[in-house]
């Protein structure tokens, strides 16, 4: 049953609605600046929509200090919740999330940065071997020679900075550059190469690319700064409040977990293998970047296949999938509902829900231990196709949360014409709207 402040909640969020239908679309509004403009990272969110959603839940709830989001992404629920001072916790399986995400939380020394970029730079102009610095399968399809060496000058040159919240700084100019000159087309999340005449033809120096990338992050990074210290956010170039970000499957665990009071998070659509395949879009730039300035005790096996990340995430094992899944039947209608839409479908579009929703479900439980009684739960979602059939994941997670005692206050329709998705990707390629469910966790 509904609270008075669950009622206010309510009308509050349904208001934009009445008076605009579309509004929760951003449209023309959904603007990527200071921080959030880094790198090209897939299926971003919208800042703009972030920020007022937290707003709203800090007018109703003030005492609210702590966002959790176990699927981070490229942080921009983190950047928002920074520019409105609350401690952040954030997750995510894919080391190039987290090492955006520790980017984008600072330091933000301005004097200091510029003089290594420009230290950088120099280096890189200097250098002449044709030593090439990676070696992985597939590195010649990928990379034509000449940029591959450019792209190893780059990274010598980056190795030789002392300070590795620098690096790390350098090492995201770096995936931007190499993300624009490997010979992977850019309109797709997955690995796929361009024709070859095109690759033979492009012309392109990823020195130059990575200086132009490096300076206008730089300039990014000034302006985010700003932002920051005039709301009194930093001292000594330090955001002032709780940063943890961590690297982790959320449906085995939630590293580091401090009681959070609001959950912002939009988890993958599907198993990423056959919806976004974050791993894919990572798997080139990660392979310029050294393990260990990302995370000390990252071992590498993440880059074992062009697959590897997106068969870690939720959903990547099938093995026995129907079989462990029958268990969500008595969980969730909307489950079974999809499940039998798929009967006569080819064997694995079953296996292929079963698997996610039970990684997902497992998932839910952790979230939700995680937050303190009453707090408030904002889930962006996004319902995939398999076999041509619209699969209702919205309606799933809405019931396994109710499932699990969570009160459902509300669900917003928003279209999404700015949130860039793959497409040349058939299975996302009628992704064009999502939803925004909104629940409180009530003991």
């Amino acid at each position: 049953m509904l609270e008075q402040k669950d009622i206010i909640l309510k009308s509050r969020l349904e208001a934009f609605v009445k008076k605009d239908g579309d509004y929760w679309s951003f449209r023309g509004k959904a603007v990527r600046e200071h921080a959030h403009a880094y790198f090209q990272y897939p299926a971003m969110m919208v800042p703009q929509m972030q920020s007022e959603l937290i707003g709203i839940i800090k007018d109703i709830s003030p005492g609210i200090k702590r966002i959790l989001d176990p699927f981070v992404g490229s942080g921009t629920t983190m950047t928002e919740a920074m520019l409105q001072n609350l401690d952040f916790t954030g997750q995510d399986i894919n080391p190039l999330s987290y090492l955006l995400c520790r980017v984008k939380s600072g330091p933000f020394f301005l004097p200091s940065i510029v003089k290594k970029a420009q230290k950088v730079v120099g280096k890189i102009n200097r250098l002449r071997s044709k030593k090439i610095e990676v070696e992985f399968a597939g590195m010649n399809k990928w990379f034509q020679h000449n940029i591959a060496i450019e792209l190893s000058h780059i990274k010598r040159a980056i190795l030789e900075e002392d300070s590795k919240w620098a690096r790390r700084f350098f090492w995201i100019t770096l995936a931007e550059t190499v993300r624009l000159t490997s010979n992977c087309r850019t309109s797709t999340y997955k690995l796929h190469i361009r024709p070859r005449q095109e690759v033979e033809s492009r012309g392109i120096s990823a020195k130059d690319i990575f200086n132009k990338i490096l300076f206008r992050n730089i300039d990014r990074l000034s302006k985010i700064h700003d932002m920051l210290d005039e709301r009194k956010l930093l001292n000594r170039g330090h955001y002032k409040g709780e940063i943890n970000i961590c690297i982790g499957d959320t449906s085995n665990t939630i590293k580091n977990a401090h009681t959070s009071d609001l959950l912002i998070t939009s988890p993958p659509y599907g198993d990423n293998n056959t919806t976004v395949p974050y791993g894919q879009h990572s798997y080139l730039p990660l392979q310029w970047i050294p393990p260990c300035d990302i995370i000390s005790n990252l071992d590498g096996t993440y880059l074992n296949t062009t697959h590897e990340i997106d068969r870690r995430s939720l959903g990547g094992s099938r093995k026995n999938a129907v079989s462990k899944s029958q268990y969500l039947n008595d969980k969730s209608y909307t489950f079974q509902k999809m499940m039998n839409l798929l009967e006569n479908k080819p064997s694995d579009c079953q296996s292929r829900l079963a698997a996610f929703c039970v990684d997902l479900d497992a998932s839910l439980e952790l979230i939700i231990n995680a937050l303190k009684p009453d707090s408030y739960m904002i889930w962006i979602l996004g319902n995939r196709r398999i076999a041509n059939k619209t699969i209702l994941v919205d309606e799933i997670v809405s019931d396994l949360l109710v499932h699990k005692g969570c009160i459902r206050i509300t669900k917003l329709q928003r279209r999404i014409p700015n949130k860039r998705s793959a497409s040349k990707n058939k299975t996302t390629s009628t992704m064009n709207s999502e939803s925004i469910l909104v629940l409180r966790k009530t003991v």
